[in-house]
């Protein structure tokens, strides 16, 4: 079971990158790398700086946002043991196949540091999803409220997109992903293993399935009760992301884009929503190509230009990672009392 598991992982990951390699592949297809690296060079090394101190400063507030969360189920972890954890789950966001993988590992890391284990792990799922209503809140007020100089209309596409006509010419590939999913079902439900399967997953969920929903639930009506914590992470998750915004504003002028700021607030927070999907290893490939096409037709924007702004995210955030790999490395993640009985755990 543990092999076929790893081979499932293999090809998912094997899967993944190859999405990236492919939509990396489309970004640069037709692109002089030269005129690219002569804009990158042509950036200043200390407007670069500025930008990843900014960054690492929104980092801290996401962690107090998640303090917030962690401190509403009555778990008092310490700031900086949230920052270190907060750190590694970014370095794994930005290197794992999707960038809900950090959220993983953080949810099972701030269990070793409090006896509410359950709470702790959820504490990260809300944050997520706290950050995610965020940036949709975000990036329709600036498409409804926001104005842009010189232009009446909220949003002018210079290009139409018909959403049903596009959906409509992939058709025979939904009907076919309905039919492996049915059959698939059917196998489950018609199969010696599957019905085995099944069993075991119900035995499961009956012996620890309701202990597990009951804790669940409190946790949630704990957060529905404080309606001003949520308040307050939602205010908060707007500072972090606005100061990331800015920051990649500022590279863009300086690399001579002259886009109005609105869209900013509106391309990159969509290119953050994309780059959760787990379709692509942290999103490479599928946040440059959604970055270099928006920039280019509703903005105008040369190619080169916006491909360098999307890939100068990409070194932002892989800068902002780095203290992650460190932390790692150093079991700095960990309690300072944290210990591991191997004798007990190999036996």
């Amino acid at each position: 079971m543990a092999a076929k598991e790893k081979k499932s992982s293999y090809i998912s990951y094997a899967l993944r990158f190859g999405i990236a390699g492919a939509a990396l592949y489309l970004a640069f297809r037709g692109e002089n790398l030269k005129e690219i690296g002569t804009v990158l060079l042509g950036l200043n090394l200390w407007v670069f700086v500025v930008a990843i101190g900014i960054y690492f400063g929104a980092q801290l507030i996401f962690v107090f946002r998640w303090s917030l969360l962690l401190r509403a189920q009555s778990i008092k972890i310490g700031f900086w043991p949230a920052v270190r954890l907060h750190f590694l789950g970014l370095f794994y966001n930005n290197c794992l196949p999707s960038s809900v993988g950090g959220d993983l590992l953080r949810a099972w890391y701030v269990t070793k540091h409090t006896d509410k284990k359950l709470e702790a792990a959820l504490s990260v799922f809300v944050d997520r999803v706290v950050g995610l209503t965020g940036t949709l809140i975000m990036a329709f007020s600036c498409y409804w409220f926001v104005p842009v100089e010189g232009q009446q209309s909220r949003f002018a596409f210079p290009y139409e997109i018909n959403v049903l006509e596009r959906l409509g010419e992939y058709k025979f590939v939904f009907i076919a992903i309905l039919g492996v999913f049915v059959v698939a079902i059917l196998a489950l439900v018609l199969s010696a293993k599957g019905k085995s399967l099944l069993q075991r997953w119900s035995r499961l969920i009956k012996e620890h399935g309701v202990v597990i929903a009951r804790k669940v639930h409190a946790a949630i009506v704990i957060y529905c009760t404080k309606p001003l914590t949520i308040i307050y992470a939602l205010l908060l998750t707007f500072c972090l992301q606005g100061v990331c915004v800015m920051a990649m504003w500022l590279i863009g002028r300086q690399i001579g884009i002259t886009a109005a700021m609105k869209y900013y607030f509106i391309f990159f927070p969509v290119s953050w929503l994309l780059g959760a999907l787990p379709i692509s290893v942290g999103g490479a490939g599928v946040m440059e190509l959604w970055l270099k096409d928006i920039f280019m037709r509703v903005c105008g924007v040369s190619s080169k230009h916006a491909l360098v702004l999307a890939f100068c995210q990409r070194l932002l955030w892989l800068f902002g990672s780095l203290p992650g790999a460190v932390i790692h490395l150093f079991g700095a993640h960990l309690p300072k009392d944290f210990s591991i009985d191997y004798d007990k755990s190999m036996n």
